[in-house]
């Protein structure tokens, strides 16, 4: 996992804030979560949002996958997360992340363009996000 990088899915470091935020894509719309103080809250509160939003069996699935789609932070909107229980955070795997592959989720460099290529899986079809020069915009 790259410095800087959570290490767990739906943290990302928000470095206009200077804090961890925590999104997730509901019916193909981005949703903040919030902001922290660390990646752990952050990470939390994601998965409490997977478990509210999604159900427990996506939960397990994310779990068990140990991958994530990522999503852009325009158009977001704040979530709710009263009432729904702690669930511990869902840690993204360095062993699937491949030498010159990006440390993102949904992100990889297309070299026809020269670029680095965000997309986003959405009801098992792939939409593409854009096209960026470096691997951090694509991943925001």
């Amino acid at each position: 996992i790259k410095e800087g990088a959570s290490k767990y899915i739906g943290a990302t470091f928000n470095k206009q804030k200077n804090k961890w935020q925590a999104q997730i894509t509901i019916e193909g719309k981005n949703r903040t979560i919030g902001y922290y103080e660390n990646e752990e809250e952050a990470a939390t509160d994601y998965a409490r949002a997977v478990f509210k939003y999604k159900g427990q069996e996506v939960l397990d699935k994310a779990r068990e996958r140990r991958a994530q789609d990522t999503s852009r932070e325009r158009n977001s909107i704040i979530i709710d997360l009263s009432g729904v229980p702690p669930q511990p955070p869902i840690t993204k795997s360095a062993g699937l992340i491949k030498d010159g592959a990006s440390n993102y989720i949904g992100v990889s460099f297309n070299k026809q363009r020269n670029k680095w290529k965000a997309q986003i899986n959405i009801e098992g079809k792939v939409r593409l996000i854009g096209y960026y020069d470096n691997e951090e915009e694509a991943a925001v």
